[in-house]
């Protein structure tokens, strides 16, 4: 059985697109050498990372303490860190104007690991659970807050906005 014979412009467009191929593919492999095999920087690690919601990074437990106060207690997920400068308790009350900045409040904290941050330098940091007892007055006005502020990052490097929670008095239990 015989094979039909291809026009000659047939032949030539089979052979220009071959050449076309074996071009592409001679220009592919170098470049998937150079640029293709080559370790991820930082940034791209942390792309490829995910991203959890800041209530998932640091979930919060909250206890009332027999003082009148309250412990708040965060417990950051894997890889993932609270800046101990970033912490900043006050009481909003609604006796207060609402152009007043809320009272600032009392409170404790341990020792952080130091480290050096991109982004603030030198500071302290909690990779493990940290609870905060914060002293509360005794007489706050029916419908007050509890207002928190706190900032973290997961080690890979992404840093969360700073985050503020308000925390109605009355859901405490105290």
């Amino acid at each position: 059985m015989s094979r039909p014979r291809l026009a000659p412009r047939a032949l030539l467009r089979g052979a220009l697109l071959s050449a076309v191929g074996a071009c592409l593919l001679a220009v592919a492999l170098p470049t998937y050498a150079q640029f293709g095999s080559r370790a991820a920087s930082g940034l791209e690690q942390a792309d490829t990372r995910r991203v959890l919601p800041a209530d998932q990074a640091f979930p919060l437990e909250i206890t009332a303490l027999a003082n009148g106060g309250v412990r708040l207690t965060w417990t950051p997920a894997q890889d993932h860190y609270l800046y101990r400068h970033r912490f900043a308790f006050s009481l909003a009350s609604p006796a207060l104007p609402t152009s007043a900045e809320p009272a600032p409040l009392t409170f404790t904290l341990p020792d952080g690991k130091a480290m050096e941050d991109e982004f603030f330098g030198a500071i302290e940091a909690y990779f493990g659970s940290i609870a905060v007892d914060i002293t509360l007055p005794q007489a706050a006005p029916d419908g007050s807050e509890l207002v928190a502020h706190y900032q973290g990052c997961a080690s890979w490097g992404f840093c969360y906005p700073p985050q503020t929670l308000r925390i109605a008095l009355e859901t405490i239990g105290r």
